[in-house]
């Protein structure tokens, strides 16, 4: 009805028919369902994160925590749905960024201690969670812009698994934390199984343990939220069955609060900007990089599961600029970052509700717990919270602990471990970077079991085929090929020899690569003649580094003393200039040709007008042949062409 009160040149628009299509009644409907569940699972999530990041010393200020989150789930919510390549795509803050949250936040409160100006720390948090979703925002939004999505899916898989499992043990952790007060270490284990104790957390594990069971029993979208309320009702039901005041229950440590009376949002202001302690953010820089990261890892993840889930394509470049502009948003509302949460989204799809509207009407409920205000906080129980935060961290190291023990290799599976373990105990950064480095050294070592020499043409110690067999001139005219394989069969042809290099040729391999042709110039055999010449196929070369340059170059060497010449083919411009700088091309000692056959040809020519003049002084020199783009003036003397 609307529609007919536009002009025509707008109501006919694809933008305003896409609105139209949001508010059919069935469409419309559909969406304020599943907008409404994944609205009360977001907000129950974001209270749990907030619990997580705002404890310890900034447990009294959990109510700025809980505006904070749940004012930027539903922002970053919004903010998705009207700018993802994907309807009904919805986005919440998530576990792992919120994780590194948690030790921004416990880092700035210990570095302003006790004695700080009253505020200050709630204040300053507050500030760099703020700046983490600019920064992270801004990020995103430029490598979408400039079409950079996909260098991310480059990440080792087992530093994304020791990452994930690392941030389930501290979500564990975090737990305990909030379902207790205090952090689990060694030294407090004794504390935790004291009586009194015992409880609160025993409590919680039930609840994350009927939860880790249910949704892996039954694959069904309210299963999360029907256990939470029967736990709630649980709690309550306990306390009226065994006639407990509820003074007792709070004065025990069983609820949240007691809160503040006012509003839970509470934005950064010209007036309490100046109680920001800006150089304690700023020694808080590499966590705030690591939050950029790690978004950007949970974005790549989230979105390639949530391609094969729903069997939709993605456009990642479009997905990191909606998450950027979306925590751009967040982070100018003082809010926490978010990206696409990937179970919301398999619920919004399953209930048949993929439209843009089932977004945003996600963010009404955060709205109703930001106008209700604090006063219902007071009645949440802790073990409820906990053990959400505890089933999120079990079900990541049942993940990637047990379940990637059977998908992967065991040093891949050890290089988790190993990640895991420096997370937890020095930190995100150096966890990640000892990840990162194992994974570069195992992928060193891969290569350099890479054979990356095969002989062929000539007769050796390792019974290379002949030249019937020899899959480098099969691409000649048959002619030509049968002539050059006739003759590399003869007796004279027998001094020549190929070897075809492949590969990535660096310092893994080259002592390897080098050897064995050091032992193709020194093999002898009564039945083979000394070798004379031996051609170098570099086609299948990628590259090569300056170790594998200087073992070429030590092979001309040996080479050269033992009467050899070294015949180079199919060189690119970059190994070219190379081997001219670490001397294994030189003028007058190598010959140097585009393609095999002319190589071929020009051993066959200088060993026939060898023979034809009986004296080895006979022999051409070798041909002129500019190598292209070299370093320095080189040219190789040739006098090349077909026979």
């Amino acid at each position: 009805m609307l529609l007919k009160h536009l002009p025509a040149s707008v109501s006919q628009s694809a933008a305003c028919r896409a609105f139209a299509a949001e508010l059919d009644p069935d469409r419309l409907v559909s969406s304020l369902v599943a907008g409404s569940i994944t609205g009360m699972i977001g907000v129950i999530r974001a209270i749990s994160y907030a619990a997580l990041i705002f404890s310890g010393p900034l447990a009294p200020s959990l109510n700025v925590g809980v505006g904070i989150a749940v004012c930027g789930s539903a922002l970053i919510s919004v903010v998705v749905a009207l700018t993802s390549s994907l309807p009904g795509m919805i986005a919440t803050p998530l576990a792992a960024p919120t994780v590194v949250l948690a030790a921004l936040a416990a880092a700035i409160a210990q570095r302003l201690g006790p004695g700080a100006a009253p505020g200050a720390a709630v204040t300053t948090v507050v500030a760099a969670i703020a700046l983490g979703s600019v920064l992270t925002g801004l990020t995103l939004w430029i490598l979408g812009q400039l079409g950079w999505g996909r260098g991310m899916e480059f990440l080792p898989y087992p530093v994304v698994g020791g990452f994930m499992a690392g941030t389930g043990l501290l979500l564990v952790r975090g737990a305990f934390k909030v379902m207790t007060g205090k952090d689990v270490s060694l030294g407090q284990l004794s504390w935790f199984c004291q009586v009194d104790q015992c409880p609160r957390w025993l409590a919680g594990l039930a609840i994350a343990a009927v939860l880790l069971w249910a949704t892996k029993q039954f694959h069904h979208v309210l299963v999360m939220p029907v256990v939470l309320a029967a736990a709630t009702l649980g709690f309550y039901g306990t306390i009226w069955v065994g006639q407990t005041p509820l003074a007792t229950v709070r004065a025990q440590d069983w609820l949240l609060g007691p809160f503040p009376q006012g509003n839970l949002w509470h934005p950064l202001t010209p007036g309490n900007l100046s109680q920001v302690q800006w150089g304690v953010i700023y020694q808080a820089g590499p966590t705030l990089g690591l939050l950029v990261f790690v978004s950007l890892v949970s974005l790549v993840l989230t979105n390639g599961s949530i391609e094969l889930a729903v069997e939709k394509d993605v456009d990642l470049n479009c997905e990191l600029k909606a998450v950027g502009l979306a925590n751009l948003v967040a982070g100018l509302g003082s809010t926490m970052a978010g990206n696409q949460a990937l179970p919301s989204t398999l619920l919004v799809h399953r209930l048949g509700a993929a439209n843009r509207m089932t977004g945003i009407v996600k963010a009404l409920p955060c709205l109703l717990v930001l106008v209700l205000g604090p006063a219902f906080l007071n009645y949440f129980p802790k073990p409820v919270l906990g053990s959400l935060l505890l089933f999120l961290g079990l079900d990541l190291l049942w993940q990637w602990l047990y379940g990637a023990w059977f998908k992967l290799p065991v040093a891949d599976y050890l290089i988790i471990w190993a990640t895991l373990l420096a997370i937890n105990t020095a930190g995100f950064i150096p966890g990640i970077g000892l990840g990162l480095g194992l994974a570069a050294m195992q992928f060193l070592v891969h290569c350099s079991r890479l054979e990356a020499v095969v002989a062929v043409g000539a007769d050796g110690p390792q019974d290379q085929p002949t030249g019937e067999n020899d899959p480098a001139i099969a691409d000649l005219s048959p002619a030509v090929a049968a002539e050059l394989r006739a003759w590399l069969d003869s007796s004279q042809g027998k001094a020549v020899a190929t070897v075809k290099l492949r590969g990535f040729l660096f310092f893994g391999t080259a002592k390897g690569v080098c050897q064995q042709l050091c032992d193709r110039i020194l093999y002898q055999s009564p039945a083979v003649p000394p070798l004379q010449y031996l051609i170098l196929d570099f086609q299948q070369v990628l590259a090569l580094d300056s170790s594998a340059a200087m073992g070429l170059s030590r092979l001309a060497k040996l080479a050269q003393d033992h009467n050899c010449t070294l015949v180079f083919c199919q060189l690119t411009e970059s190994c070219q200039s190379l081997l001219l700088k670490s001397k294994t091309l030189a003028p007058g000692k190598n010959a140097v040709f585009a393609d095999y056959s002319q190589a071929v040809a020009w051993c066959q020519q200088q060993l026939t007008a060898i023979a034809a003049a009986g004296t080895a002084e006979a022999a051409a020199t070798p041909p002129q042949t500019a190598i292209k783009s070299p370093p320095v003036e080189v040219s190789l003397t040739t006098s090349g062409g077909m026979p």
